[in-house]
């Protein structure tokens, strides 16, 4: 399959190909199917949040031992761990400065 050039922003969730239409965060060069996953791995990062967010008000709860927050920092570790594999050059410089990812990658 061919790979295209698609333009990310973490924090929304967008996956564009018009570098224009989005104040990207990462650039990445992946095929439909890639895509796809990295879709999938938002919407999990977001159903995710959903109960991560409500555990919040509870200030006797530490933020590692609540499974909501670990279920979390898991997706969104994989959405950079993604991006770092289809990422620029340049996107997997700034990923790795980062240090979420562990061992590096």
């Amino acid at each position: 399959m061919d790979k295209k050039t698609y333009y990310v922003n973490v924090g929304t969730g967008e996956v564009l190909e018009n570098k224009e239409a989005l104040n990207f965060e990462f650039e990445i060069s992946a095929t439909d199917e890639e895509i796809d996953k990295l879709q999938e791995l938002f919407e999990e990062t977001d159903n995710s949040s959903q109960g991560s967010y409500e555990s919040s008000w509870l200030p006797w709860k530490v933020y590692y031992s609540n499974e909501p927050n670990q279920e979390y920092d898991y997706y969104l570790t994989e959405v950079y761990r993604t991006l770092h594999k289809l990422g620029s050059e340049q996107t997997k410089r700034h990923i790795e400065s980062m240090n979420i990812l562990e061992n590096g990658v």
